[in-house]
């Protein structure tokens, strides 16, 4: 099997890279959650939540694959393992997705 040799540097540099943007997907989602500032949290209709949800469960996607698969280091792992990891990453997508579709209307804990 045949290694890479990677300077110190080189490695400390992407991880800052990643670090870097991962804070600004971190931003961009407080951004578009943050109350008052797109919409008021009293005036929330399904429209409005048919936009934010899907856009910050994409960037929440996006942050838990780069986390996985650079600090957890599974782009290089076997095929195996990406689909041990995969599998159950969509089971878990698809199954908040239809609880976020059930209780779309839903409000509170007694509502």
């Amino acid at each position: 099997m045949a290694t890479t040799e990677v300077s110190h540097g080189e490695s400390t540099r992407r991880y800052w890279i990643i670090g870097a943007i991962l804070a600004v997907i971190t931003i961009v989602e407080v951004i578009i959650a943050w109350p008052n500032l797109f919409y008021s949290p009293e005036n929330v209709d399904f429209g409005t939540r048919l936009v934010v949800v899907p856009i910050l469960l994409l960037l929440s996607l996006a942050k838990g694959s780069m986390v996985v698969m650079f600090f957890m280091h599974l782009k290089g792992d076997a095929r195996v393992f990406k689909f041990l990891f995969i599998v159950p990453l969509t089971i878990a997508v698809s199954m908040i997705l239809i609880f976020l579709t059930l209780f779309s209307e839903h409000v509170g804990i007694a509502g």
